[in-house]
Order: structure tokens, then C-alpha cells, then sequence
């Protein structure tokens, strides 16, 4: 009977370990590896879309059919650490390239499903998926149900969140966001990492513009804007704008509305110039990718363009650094990019700087930028110079009892149909020594500038009523800031005696402006060779 009885209880006992593993079993908390998939994003990004975050079922979940990791209602949620969320869960097109928000997937023994829509796993229905922002980050959630034997190799995704990036950690260019993942209760899913890397912040732009003068009374000259993309994922071509060149393999929307633009800002443009910037740019990279840049919108004047991304293949622009150049000219051949009024209000000197655009609103545009102009400070980009007229006095003298006067006429007021043009005449005296005839110089040069000389009007003094000049001996180059100019110098005796006993007077030497033969040029030499259609140089080729 005693032994009898002893079997009993141990039978009983080896039934209740038997019952206590198998309620063990079924309370197992699930064991996921999680994985990413890291992308480039703007530091500057509003709207930038973050990696992948992939929970694999650990291997100790074994199959479908063993039920070592049977899971338990709860939620699971992935932080993204210090950076807000811009989207919303996808309502439309969900697992399409056109899908309109975040996506969570599941892939059960095989069976995918999305967003709670035929899910075995994730929880549907009102509360099943949250969209949060917290001072911790934005937070996707996403109810879980119980009942459900997790297997080796099943998955959840999350992708397609789109991160203010600007706005948090990923500021900083080179800066990492994190996701991290927890579960309520926490018993309910293990996570092995807790936290990986989701996104990479790099500057996606670098803007320069090439410095060019253009001469107001002579056309010709170009200047150069180079657009180029920072990381080869900086521009997106979402494909869904009015215009837009069709685009194959793109990327998924997650609620993409727009393309990546470009917006170029001219300041200082003189108020007398036009601008007509060039309807597109393509891509002059390495890839060959065919990607170019539209222009959609400019200013009147052109002190302000904006040019949008397009590419026939987003795939191929996606492996490739792409560069772009926007050419503007001024010549007598083509349609002018800069048109000029032939005033005063030509003159000056601009500087150029770009971003990426759109803005930070409207926050319906995504993706969206809040890139500083740059570069800082702006680049000089174009200048407009007056043509001169240089104007040489070989002899001129206020000493032993001489006196010269001297004068010049602006002739740009004419009957021919001239543009009158308006300025002023930098006076330069280079002086002489006066107690030798043997040619040797009393110092450096000596300056006055004039007031503006109008058109059809003549500027004159004389040496003795010049204080800079007075008693001084040398010649003179007057440079004066307009075409057409001519000038007289009269040289008398008895200065400060009486009235002249003799006088002479010469017309001023003509210089070539130097501005356009880069210099004075040199007289041809012996190895010199002539284009056809060209001329040799000649000097000065001085005239009255």
C-alpha cells in the first residue's frame, strides 16, 4: 500500500511539471533581432525619409508548430530618438510605390499583411497604430495580438517614416538618429539589439557661382552656376508634379507630394539688369544619368529662380554624385540671359547663394528643406563695368611762369541716336622733375576725381586752380566712366605776369580701353600667329 501510494504521487507530481511547462510555454516572451536599414538624410531635411526598422524572429522561436514563442497582447513601439515624425500612417495605396504614409508589415508564416489589414499578428482597428510625437522623439505604435506562435524568421517592418531631421540630432551633419524599440508590457517581446542606427545626416547641396564682368557697351561674357547634389540620395523626382518628365524605378512616396527644387538668389542686382535664367540644366556628373534641373518660377528682374529635380530614372541617380550647370551669357548670338538697360542703373556687383527648397511651409510639401542660403557670404557672381574713355595729356605744367588748362567733353549726347551716359573722370598727374630735362620721375601719381560729367557737357580746369596740381610738371590720364569722350589742353605764358605773350593748344590722346584688351597690348612678334577673321595687336593705336 505504502508503495502504491508513493507511485501515486509521484505520477501526480510528474503531471503538475508536465502542466507547468506547457502554461510556460505559452507565456514565453517573443525574442526578435532587429535590423536596419540606415539612409542618407538631409541635415537640413523637414520631411526626410528614415530607414527601415525590420524585428526578425529569433531562431529559438523555432516553427509554426512548436509553440516555444507564443506571443501576448501588448504594443510595440520604435522610437525615434530626439527627431519628430512628419507622416502620418498610410491610409491609401498601402505596399504600393504611391502608398501615402508610414507602413507596418508583417510577414506570419508567409502571409503578408499591412497596417492592420489582413494581420495576424498586428492588432487593426481603432487604437491598433499611433503616430506620436513625444520630447523623446516621434513614436510609432502598434498593438500586437496574443495567441499568435511566432516562428524563426518571421518578420515585422516599419518603414517609411519621414523625420524633421533639422529639427533634432541629425542637425548636424554626419550625426546618427537612432530607433530603438520597447514593448507594453515589457515581458511581452525581447529585442536583441534594443537600438540601431535608422539614418545618416549629410549636407545635400553645394552651390557655386563663377565671377563674370560684362561691359555695358559691349556684349559678351558667361557665367556659370554649378548645382551639386551633396550625397547621391540628396534629389528625389517623386514623379506626381504637373509637368514633370515620367520617372521610372522610383522610389515609394510614404507621402511624398513633391520633388527636391533648387532655389538660386541674386543680391545686389543692379536695378537696370534683366535676367532670363535657362529653362533647364542637365546633369554633367559621371553617371550619365539624364537628370536635369527645370526651371519652374524666377523673379521679373531674375534676382530669384527656382529650378526642380527631375530624372528619367530614379534608381540610376540614386548611385550617382549628380552636378549641375546653369549657364547664363551675353552675347550678340543668341538670346541674351542679361539684358541690359544702358543706364547708370547698370552698374554694380551681385552675389549669388542657393538651397534647397521648398521651405518649411506649407507642411503639407514633403519633402521639405530649412536650408540656409549658401554658400556664406554669397559668392560674386556678376558684375556690370562701365566701358571708359581714357584720355592722355602727354605735357602739361604749372612752373616758371606756365599754366595749363585742361578740359573734357562727354560727346555721348549726339544726333546719332547714342545712349547718353553719365560719369566721372579719375584725373591721374604723373609729375616730372623740373630741374632736369633728362626724363626723371618727381614721385608717383596724383589723383582727383571729378563730379559726374553729363552728357553734352564739357569738364574743365587748370593746373594753377587745381590744389593737387598746382606747381607741377608731368603728363595726365584721365579715365573717364563713359564712352565718347574727348578732351583739349591749352598751355600758356606769363602766369601770374599779365596777359599771354604766347599759348599752344593740343587735343588729348585716345588710349584703347584697357578694361576690354585685358591691358594695352603689346605690337605683334615674330611668333605670333593670327586666327581668321582677327587682327594684330597695335599698340596703343592712340587718336584724337
Amino acid at each position: 500500500m505504502i508503495s502504491s501510494k508513493r507511485i501515486s504521487l509521484a505520477l501526480a507530481a510528474l503531471v503538475l511539471v508536465v502542466l507547468a511547462g506547457a502554461g510556460s510555454a505559452f507565456a514565453q516572451t517573443v525574442s526578435w533581432n532587429l535590423s536596419t536599414a540606415p539612409t542618407f538624410v538631409a541635415n537640413t531635411g523637414r520631411s526626410e525619409v528614415m530607414g527601415q526598422v525590420t524585428m526578425t524572429g529569433d531562431v529559438i522561436c523555432g516553427t509554426a508548430a512548436d509553440a516555444f514563442c507564443i506571443s501576448t497582447a501588448g504594443t510595440i513601439q520604435v522610437l525615434y530618438v530626439g527627431t519628430a515624425i512628419d507622416n502620418a500612417l498610410a491610409t491609401a495605396n498601402i505596399g504600393l510605390i504611391n502608398t501615402n504614409g508610414i507602413e507596418v508589415c508583417e510577414n506570419i508564416s508567409g502571409v503578408i499583411g499591412c497596417n492592420g489589414i489582413t494581420t495576424a499578428y498586428l492588432s487593426g482597428g481603432a487604437g491598433g497604430f499611433t503616430i506620436v510625437n513625444t520630447t523623446a522623439g516621434g513614436v510609432v505604435s502598434y498593438g500586437v495580438k496574443g495567441a499568435i506562435n511566432i516562428a524563426a524568421g518571421d518578420q515585422v517592418v516599419v518603414r517609411g517614416v519621414r523625420g524633421r531631421i533639422d529639427q533634432g540630432p541629425g542637425n548636424v551633419v554626419g550625426t546618427s538618429v537612432i530607433g530603438q524599440l520597447t514593448a507594453s508590457p515589457s515581458t511581452i517581446a525581447g529585442f536583441s539589439p534594443t537600438a540601431e542606427v535608422v539614418a545618416r545626416s549629410a549636407d545635400p547641396l553645394t552651390m557655386a557661382f563663377e565671377a563674370w564682368t560684362i561691359l555695358q557697351c559691349r556684349e559678351g561674357g558667361e557665367g556659370t552656376v554649378t548645382v551639386s547634389e551633396g550625397f547621391n540620395t540628396a534629389f528625389v523626382d517623386h514623379d506626381v508634379e504637373t509637368g514633370d518628365t515620367a520617372t521610372a524605378n522610383d522610389r515609394p512616396l510614404f507621402g511624398g507630394t513633391n520633388n527636391s527644387h533648387i532655389r538660386i538668389e541674386l543680391t545686389g542686382l543692379p536695378s537696370g539688369l534683366t535676367i532670363t535664367w535657362p529653362d533647364s540644366a542637365v546633369d554633367s556628373g559621371g553617371g550619365a544619368t539624364g537628370a536635369f534641373l527645370r526651371l519652374i518660377d524666377q523673379s521679373a528682374s531674375g534676382d530669384e529662380a527656382e529650378y526642380r529635380f527631375e530624372t528619367p530614372f530614379q534608381d540610376l541617380s540614386d548611385v550617382n554624385g549628380e552636378e549641375f550647370e546653369i549657364l547664363l551669357s551675353q552675347t550678340a548670338y543668341a538670346d541674351p540671359s542679361v539684358e541690359l538697360s544702358g543706364t547708370l542703373d547698370d552698374f554694380g556687383t551681385s552675389t549669388g547663394q542657393g538651397q534647397m527648397w521648398p521651405g518649411t511651409s506649407p507642411t503639407a510639401n514633403k519633402p521639405r528643406y530649412n536650408h540656409p542660403l549658401e554658400p556664406v557670404p554669397g559668392d560674386p557672381f556678376l558684375t556690370v563695368a562701365p566701358c571708359t574713355t581714357n584720355l592722355l595729356y602727354p605735357w602739361v605744367l604749372n612752373f616758371a611762369g606756365l599754366d595749363t588748362g585742361i578740359a573734357i567733353s562727354n560727346t555721348s549726347a549726339d544726333p546719332y541716336g547714342t545712349i547718353p551716359q553719365t560719369g566721372s573722370c579719375t584725373v591721374n598727374f604723373w609729375p616730372t622733375s623740373q630741374t632736369t630735362n633728362n626724363g626723371v620721375s618727381a614721385g608717383g601719381a596724383v589723383s582727383i576725381t571729378t563730379a559726374n560729367i553729363q552728357p553734352g557737357s564739357v569738364w574743365r580746369t587748370s593746373l594753377s586752380g587745381t590744389p593737387a596740381f598746382a606747381g607741377l610738371a608731368g603728363y595726365v590720364i584721365a579715365v573717364c566712366r563713359f564712352q565718347y569722350g574727348h578732351g583739349f589742353a591749352f598751355i600758356t605764358d606769363n602766369f601770374g605776369v599779365g596777359p599771354a605773350a604766347t599759348a599752344q593748344g593740343y587735343l588729348a590722346q585716345v588710349i584703347p580701353d584697357p578694361v576690354i584688351l585685358d591691358g594695352r597690348s603689346a605690337a605683334l612678334n615674330g611668333v605670333d600667329i593670327l586666327l581668321p577673321g582677327t587682327f594684330p595687336p597695335s599698340g596703343e593705336t592712340l587718336g584724337q
